[in-house]
């Protein structure tokens, strides 16, 4: 059987001997909406939970946007000429409304990265900042959350009169599902509060149990922590399997992400009919660096055995990560020590830490064969991945760990949660 993968913006193909494939699940092909931009008019002004848009700008002289990056292919560029338009029929010119992006740990976005992004118009309509999780002069303490951790946030963000924001629902290795008030934490948060919930995530086990899963510790601190902080509407897309708009989660922040959840669980969350010896997952949209990529192998590791065979198949253009290096030093530890580093302060990126949890637990629960061209053989010989230059190879190293008459299973897309009947 010939397979193609997405890889980056393009597709590899493989063949694969129909008698070993168990089974190949994608996002659920479904109708995208067919007016898109009529449909989020529409649930501006009478929002699935709670007041219009409208209702909300009062006298607000400041209302911030956030938005996510590069690494989620939410259509920002459809949807904020949208959003603005609103603002201004309800009052609020472009020189009220700044546009941040919620980067959390990630990088700054390149003026090419924004362009593409947000679009030509929004750009030259509107003020545009990168948050920076580093930025002292930009981040405020507000109090503590009920577990007690520190809620420290962007202050500009925190100083507008109403918070907006817009994102995507997919299923999340952390956070269980990405949307919703994630946009707040991490997006605008300082690094001691995005800690926080990362190393309740990476000292969870198994952890690859939390994506998908909507009741959790992580989730009710993000969403405390999104409320405490202002953030009063979202506007969070599903897309299908063409990354084209299926629906939209709009309004209340916790009540409508959580009806978008139910709506993209149909989407994301292929059923499958057992485990695996053998799963071949494309990182797709998670492609920039390892850093996103984890996140499908993560997944991986509910449609495959245990001891089995992980196949990553991810561009990686930027290497492992271009902002926690710490990931590459410490990528070949065994949970144990990870949590050792990291409990007496040798690991000095906390974030990082949890990550390496993450990676330690799945590194222990399958091998990982890694193809990819932005991955170096040194990265992954540093992330305890098995070298192959293409997808056949790959096969065959695998098929030596597990056997020629092995079982195998495809996920063509790096952002779905495979659940198993049986």
């Amino acid at each position: 059987m010939i397979i193609d993968l997405p890889y980056g913006e393009s597709k590899i193909e493989f063949s694969v001997p129909s008698e070993n494939i168990s089974w190949i699940v994608d996002r659920k092909t479904t109708q995208p909406l067919d007016d898109p931009i009529l449909r989020l008019r529409d649930l501006l002004k009478k929002p699935m939970v709670g007041p219009a848009l409208k209702d909300l700008v009062a006298d607000a002289r400041k209302v911030t946007i956030l938005t996510d990056d590069n690494t989620r292919p939410t259509p920002a560029y459809l949807i904020l000429p949208i959003i603005l338009k609103e603002l201004n029929e309800s009052g609020v010119n472009d020189e009220s409304i700044e546009i941040v992006i919620a980067l959390g740990t990630h990088r700054k976005m390149t003026s090419e990265e924004l362009l593409k992004k947000l679009g030509r118009e929004v750009i030259e309509r509107v003020k545009i900042h990168n948050f920076n999780s580093h930025d002292e002069k930009d981040l405020v303490n507000i109090g503590k959350t009920s577990m007690g951790f520190n809620i420290i946030v962007s202050k500009r963000v925190y100083n507008s009169d109403l918070i907006l924001g817009v994102g995507n629902i997919v299923p999340h290795c952390y956070a269980g599902w990405a949307g919703g008030g994630k946009i707040v934490q991490p997006g605008i948060c300082g690094i001691e509060t995005i800690e926080g919930t990362h190393i309740i995530a990476g000292k969870t086990k198994p952890i690859f149990d939390i994506v998908g899963k909507i009741n959790h510790p992580v989730r009710r601190l993000i969403d405390e922590i999104a409320i405490k902080v202002g953030l009063k509407f979202i506007v969070n897309t599903i897309l299908n399997e063409e990354d084209r708009i299926v629906d939209f989660a709009v309004g209340d922040p916790i009540q409508a992400f959580r009806e978008g959840v139910n709506s993209a669980s149909k989407i994301y969350c292929p059923k499958i009919p057992e485990l695996a010896d053998i799963v071949i997952v494309s990182s797709y949209p998670a492609d920039l660096e390892y850093w996103q990529a984890s996140k499908p192998l993560d997944y991986a590791c509910l449609g495959v055995k245990k001891n089995g065979t992980i196949i990553l198949v991810t561009p990686c253009p930027e290497g492992i990560s271009t902002v926690h290096p710490e990931l590459k030093t410490y990528g070949n530890l065994d949970y144990e020590n990870v949590c050792e580093l990291y409990d007496s302060g040798k690991i000095k990126d906390k974030i990082a830490a949890a990550a390496l949890m993450l990676h330690s637990q799945i590194m222990n629960h399958a091998k990982v064969i890694c193809v990819s061209h932005g991955l170096t053989q040194e990265d992954k010989k540093a992330l305890g991945f098995i070298h192959a230059e293409a997808i056949e190879e790959a096969l065959r190293k695998a098929y030596h760990i597990q056997g020629e008459k092995c079982k195998i299973g495809i996920m063509k897309c790096g952002d779905i949660r495979p659940v198993l009947t049986s």
